[in-house]
């Protein structure tokens, strides 16, 4: 089953994240491993972002080190108007198998200072 976690973000900023998945202690090797993570409304809502490996940048894998790294940049975070999102990260393997790694809620304060 995958791990719950609950992000709080603020809008107008740059989101970096490090996850990091173990087992008794030691970094899983993810060597070989794509990965996907898609916020939506609500489950099966509508799509607001999708990090995956394969778009150049959104989210990269360290495999020896069991670690999945995303970023999103302040100019896509600035745009977002909901408050009150649910994610999910899945990695797939080199033989195509899915695996939820985690999961949760967002919640995303809104920006009072809009740099204009």
């Amino acid at each position: 089953m995958a791990t719950s976690y609950k992000f709080a973000w603020d809008q107008g900023t740059t989101i970096s994240r490090v996850l990091r998945w173990r087992r008794d202690n030691e970094p899983v090797n993810l060597s070989g491993y794509s990965g996907r993570m898609e916020i939506r409304d609500r489950v099966g809502g509508t799509l607001l972002h999708r990090l995956d490996t394969d778009s150049l940048g959104t989210m990269t894998i360290d495999g020896p080190e069991g670690a999945i790294s995303f970023e999103i940049p302040a100019e896509v975070t600035q745009t977002w108007t909901w408050r009150n999102a649910v994610y999910d990260l899945e990695l797939i393997d080199s033989e195509g198998r899915v695996t939820r790694l985690i999961q949760g809620t967002i919640s995303l304060s809104p920006e009072v200072t809009t740099g204009d």
